[in-house]
């Protein structure tokens, strides 16, 4: 793990800076990794999306252990898919270390690094049917839906990796701000533990552990409310022991560098764990026992405003304001909250020095004009 961490820059992929990227630039960028080394991976499309563009999965591995990964389903939540590129180029770096041919011996990967690519090219959340893909998993509209589906029949895996970006969310009622969460999902609404649930959060224990030598104190658990339309608790239904990872966020990194190398290390990780099956062993407990998302935070908050009203109230107030719907798909101030947000944090917190605010440009859910009030690079997140 230290090795991982302190050779990060030998295998991150420099070409992808920015969280909004093409999906036919993302294999571009891919294809020219794994030219240095064809034999290593086994490519194939396994269909296309509703707009006709590719759905590529990528295999690794002669193992009878089945580990299968899919990212980007919600189009907008990129930083797995530039974790696995990561990964892709760590896997060609090393292909002749011992310790990793031995890997590759006992588990054989399956990457779907970009599972929605319409909703990608828009950086949107939804498909280009303006359909919630993880919610598509009983009827099986959507033609992304049937690719996963089809490919979780076809390989039958012993593990799934459900990777995701998160809202902004806090650790619990602390003011930590949650790098990354943890989910093993119900497969019944009862929240019922079977066989194949409890090894889930062996590996999301395992998780956990690996990334507390990091992030102490900044690692949840979402929200494992049974959801039948979802594909994480289908998955679990369908034999299939499945963990999803959340990105969350830290300050001052927008594109989320430090969370990109934190699921290429953890993953990487966890691949050795379960090719050596040291994680059988694990307390759930562990994973039980981290706090649960808690959202009480926004992107910026600018404290200590003024409010004038119409008949000439004027109060003290802080504005919350999110450049988010769901993850990230406005670069928009909306306004989400007015008020006492004293037990909120936010990626940035800024003094509004007794700025007097008009009633006329409160809007609730609605964009705030920033710039009219703040034209100031320090009100910008």
């Amino acid at each position: 793990m230290k090795n991982l961490i302190e050779n990060y820059e030998n295998y991150f992929v420099s070409e992808l800076q920015s969280r909004r990227f093409q999906p036919e630039t993302y294999y571009q960028i891919i294809s020219k990794i794994l030219k240095k080394n064809e034999k290593l991976f086994e490519i194939k499309e396994l269909g296309k999306s509703f707009e006709g563009r590719p759905i590529k999965l990528f295999k690794a591995g002669k193992g009878t252990t089945k580990i299968l990964l899919w990212s980007q389903m919600h189009g907008d939540e990129s930083t797995a898919t530039m974790a696995i590129a990561d990964i892709f180029n760590f896997f060609i770096n090393y292909s002749e270390e011992p310790e990793f041919k031995k890997m590759l011996s006992k588990i054989s990967l399956f990457f779907v690094p970009i599972l929605n690519p319409d909703g990608a090219a828009r950086h949107q959340r939804l498909t280009a049917q303006y359909i919630d893909l993880n919610r598509d998993a009983i009827r099986l509209v959507t033609p992304e839906a049937k690719v996963l589906k089809n490919i979780q029949n076809e390989i039958n895996p012993e593990f799934g990796f459900n990777l995701h970006d998160q809202e902004l969310s806090t650790v619990g009622y602390t003011d930590e701000i949650t790098c990354i969460a943890l989910l093993a999902p119900a497969f019944n609404e009862k929240q019922s533990d079977n066989e194949v649930r409890l090894r889930a959060k062996k590996i999301a224990a395992s998780l956990a552990n690996i990334l507390n030598n990091y992030i102490p104190g900044k690692i949840t658990r979402y929200d494992d409310t049974y959801e039948p339309r979802a594909f994480g608790d289908k998955m679990q239904s369908w034999g299939t022991s499945t963990i999803l990872i959340e990105s969350g966020h830290i300050k001052n990194d927008p594109e989320k560098f430090l969370i990109r190398k934190l699921n290429a290390i953890s993953l990487l990780m966890t691949f050795f764990n379960i090719s050596v099956e040291n994680y059988e062993s694990l307390d759930i407990g562990i994973y039980e026992d981290l706090p649960f998302n808690t959202y009480k935070a926004y992107d910026l908050i600018i404290r200590n405003v003024k409010i004038r009203y119409k008949n000439g109230t004027i109060i003290d107030a802080d504005l919350g304001i999110s450049y988010q719907v769901n993850t990230h798909t406005t670069n928009s101030p909306i306004l989400m909250e007015v008020g006492d947000l004293s037990t909120f944090v936010a990626l940035r917190d800024v003094d509004g020095n007794g700025k007097e605010i008009l009633e006329e440009d409160i809007f609730i859910e609605q964009e705030f004009n920033l710039n009219k009030y703040f034209n100031n690079k320090n009100y910008s997140v």
